[in-house]
């Protein structure tokens, strides 16, 4: 795929974007206005966020929270400010597949495709969801979109042989949101410069550190936090007691730790499973990865998968860390068909979102519907994988950033 045309596709990609997300800033979101604002506003004021806020997230979270309040200190216009550096990073994603994706040019135009259904998806475009839940679209209330581009740049770095590069950025993505460590023992493998990985890789570790003693907080509430999290609702190990619940077993929600949760007959039980099936999950994608030398964009897709599938938390966030990835991986094939489905089923949830207090049935079927497509999506991924017959991923060629 020529420059040129590379250039054309991520002028009217981004231009397509924009016209999406744009009209959305200045929206009223909750996240942003409230949670988001209250620990930026600690942290610049010398405050302590995870002393004083129980801050959940990792450090270099922080400076992407702060970063708003240099246009204003106002909740709403934080909201605004919030909103335009998650369209950034929209648009740093979508300049990484259609620039740096090294492959032909159709495949460079499903991937930008795969993206974007998803993202709209999940911003409400098809399904009026945001006014129900929050005033403001999915992708610009939270700020997953900033780890996802750096997972991203970070696996065709990896692509190219850049060492230090791709350590740096998934290091980085990892002390903003931690789910991109995951991705280390996938993309280790064959790494002909350990050491650069290893300091490279330590470099937003210490920074993050840093920060921690500068403010003089600690970051041991947010470990805590973390591993005492219940089964969430909207996880795959809540689906059979949602279904359950709806021929009388007895479950309930429980508000904790930011998230709706079940509790009730089964849900300890369920809690467990979840949490032995990412283990597997996760073994058994490292074992074939490294045994079958599976290609090294499909290798972290299904790790990333694996995690958000098995979890026991799953936020609809969350699809956002994997549209990018799976988007560059497999184009426009069936996986990517199934997780297009699954955002449908996401944004229909959200817009149901009200009978979560209830376990209303149609919240239920909608929440079951959406898991039992990503399970449906993660077997898509995970048989060719097994079977040793990876999808052919094309060659880093000529013309994108990553060559």
């Amino acid at each position: 795929m020529t420059a040129r045309a590379r250039a054309a596709t991520a002028l009217v990609a981004c231009l397509v974007h924009l016209a999406l997300f744009v009209p959305l800033v200045g929206h009223r979101s909750q996240s942003a206005q409230g949670e988001f604002w209250g620990d930026a506003e600690s942290l610049v004021h010398g405050g302590r966020p995870y002393a004083d806020r129980n801050f959940e997230y990792p450090p270099l979270a922080l400076p992407v929270l702060a970063a708003p309040l240099a246009v204003s200190h106002a909740p709403q216009s934080y909201a605004r400010g919030f909103s335009v550096e998650m369209i950034i990073a929209d648009l740093a994603i979508v300049l990484l597949l259609s620039l740096g994706l090294g492959a032909r040019r159709e495949r460079v135009w499903s991937a930008v495709g795969v993206y974007t259904a998803g993202v709209a998806l999940l911003s409400g475009t098809a399904i009026e969801v945001h006014h129900l839940v929050q005033k403001d679209a999915l992708p610009l209330a939270r700020f997953d979109l900033v780890p996802a581009a750096c997972v991203l740049a970070a696996v065709l770095a990896r692509q190219a042989r850049r060492s230090a590069t791709w350590s740096l950025l998934l290091s980085i993505g990892a002390a903003i949101k931690a789910f991109p460590v995951v991705l280390f023992a996938v993309l280790v493998r064959g790494e002909r410069h350990p050491a650069r990985v290893a300091l490279a890789a330590a470099v937003p570790l210490a920074a993050a550190a840093l920060l921690v003693v500068a403010i003089g907080d600690e970051f041991g509430s947010a470990i805590a936090y973390q591993s005492h999290r219940e089964l969430q609702i909207e996880s795959l190990g809540a689906s059979p007691l949602l279904l359950g619940h709806l021929a009388g077993l007895h479950v309930y929600p429980h508000e904790a730790d930011g998230s709706r949760n079940l509790l009730g007959d089964g849900t300890g039980l369920a809690l467990a499973a979840s949490s032995a099936l990412l283990v597997i999950g996760w073994l058994v994608v490292l074992w074939r990865t490294w045994a079958g030398r599976v290609p090294l964009l499909q290798a972290a897709t299904a790790m990333l998968a694996v995690t958000i599938v098995f979890a026991p938390v799953l936020s609809p966030q969350y699809l956002l860390w994997l549209l990018p990835l799976s988007a560059a991986a497999y184009g426009l094939r069936a996986p990517n068909v199934a997780l297009i489905a699954a955002c449908a089923l996401t944004a229909l949830e959200l817009h149901l979102y009200r009978g979560v207090a209830t376990l209303a049935p149609s919240f239920d079927l909608a929440v079951s519907a959406r898991n039992a497509v990503l399970l449906a999506y993660l077997a898509l991924i995970l048989a060719p994988i097994l079977a040793r017959r990876p999808v052919p991923e094309a060659p880093v060629v000529g013309g994108g950033l990553a060559a």
